[in-house]
């Protein structure tokens, strides 16, 4: 194995996260762990036929950080669909494969199946399956690895109850204990219209979940276990209380923040800086990092779309570990084409974590993206107001000093 990669692995993270095996730009193989620097050191001793081929063809690894076992799942099984990893399509066949599917039905069931068929438009189970015969609406994954799923769905079920059980005229044991509607097995009751929508939201709540969109429950879980196996989808909660802000921002380990520079339009640049929460609670500037962008479009004096296109080219670099939460310099208009360029990005299926995005409008002292309406920068907990002042202060010297770089050596070209 070449000693780039042994390094890496070497000083891999202890955090949960996915790994991407490459022979040049080809993508050979993608993996998840719990811990990456555990999972990753099995490499450097080949024992198998899987772990002989990389040692032998891989030419450098990426690594991305996650912040839990369940958003490491999720994100593994995007890329293997996205991008279809040569090994992981050679030594794993859809029959090894785990995914989630959704029944075409009145009360739509949920279940975990192997190698799911595509016929005529509809999705069918395997052959061989106890629900063979039955057409499914939706089909979740794939996912390599079924210990997580399953706790995930039961964890999952606690909050948004649904029927796995074929039509029967017992109360089944999930709806004695809270886990099913009993829709599909009590037939002496007819559900009304509002337990028929209530049971399709709790299929379309799941669905999201486990797709990585967002989410709007976090909040009402009190188990620390619950909040552990789901943080996944923490950053995408919405505006807590004043009181809960500093846990919310305990979640925050990676920082970036993103402002724009020109001139009249001219020599129009962006910059990223990054910030990293340290063991003892300080943030630490990440410079090595940091990232300078000369815009391209031909809207050099719409900030907005500037910082639409600068947001979107970062996003597009997956082996850049991504934030826990973006700061965009600006207002409303900034915030909203930041939003804009990662809702782009999910549409096109693209392997995204979920981020926390929020803006600073400097003239007003505003912060967007807690809530539906401003916030004003005074009203937030101290170690808010802290974080997000130094992030753009270093991010606006930052971009500055890159633009006066530029404008001089256009001034020296023109003499």
């Amino acid at each position: 194995m070449k000693s780039t990669i042994i390094t890496a692995i070497k000083k891999a993270p202890r955090t949960p996260g996915v790994y991407l095996f490459y022979e040049k730009k080809q993508l050979l193989y993608v993996g998840k762990a719990a811990d990456l620097r555990a999972r990753l050191k099995n490499y450097l001793t080949p024992t198998d036929y899987k772990t002989e081929a990389l040692d032998k063809e891989a030419t450098h690894i990426k690594l991305l950080m996650l912040r839990s076992n369940v958003e490491a799942l999720i994100t593994e099984a995007k890329l293997i669909k996205e991008l279809k990893p040569r090994y992981n399509i050679l030594w794993r066949d859809d029959k090894n494969y785990l995914y989630v599917a959704v029944t075409d039905e009145k009360f739509p069931r949920i279940f975990i199946t192997h190698q799911p068929q595509l016929a005529y438009g509809r999705w069918l189970m395997a052959n061989g399956s106890k629900e063979k015969s039955k057409n499914y609406k939706q089909i979740i994954g794939p996912f390599t690895d079924g210990r997580p799923l399953k706790a995930v769905l039961r964890l999952l079920r606690r909050h948004f109850p649904y029927c796995t059980c074929s039509p029967h005229y017992r109360i089944c044991l999930n709806a004695q204990i809270g886990n099913c509607f009993g829709f599909c097995c009590n037939k002496n009751t007819e559900p009304t219209q509002a337990e028929i929508r209530t049971y399709q939201k709790n299929i379309r709540s799941i669905a999201s979940i486990l797709t990585g969109k967002d989410k709007r429950f976090l909040k009402t879980l009190k188990d620390p276990y619950e909040l552990l196996i789901l943080d996944a989808i923490w950053s995408h909660q919405p505006y807590l209380a004043n009181s809960n802000k500093s846990h919310m921002l305990e979640a925050v380990r990676r920082v970036e923040c993103y402002d724009n520079s020109h001139l009249s339009g001219k020599e129009a640049v962006g910059a990223m800086t990054v910030l990293i929460k340290q063991e003892d609670g300080s943030w630490k500037p990440d410079v090595n990092e940091w990232r300078k962008f000369k815009i391209i479009g031909n809207y050099t004096q719409d900030d907005p779309r500037m910082m639409m296109e600068v947001v979107s080219r970062r996003l597009r670099h997956p082996e850049w570990r991504y934030p826990d939460l973006m700061i965009i310099d600006g207002g409303i208009t900034q915030y909203r084409a930041a939003k804009k360029a990662i809702q782009i990005l999910v549409a096109e299926h693209y392997p995204l974590k979920t981020i926390q995005v929020i803006s600073f409008a400097k003239p007003q002292q505003e912060i967007y993206g807690f809530k539906a309406k401003p916030v004003s920068l005074k009203t937030l907990p101290e170690q808010w107001q802290r974080l997000i002042q130094r992030a753009i202060h270093q991010t606006h010297n930052f971009v500055i000093r890159y633009h006066r770089r530029i404008r001089a050596r256009v001034f020296l070209k023109s003499e």
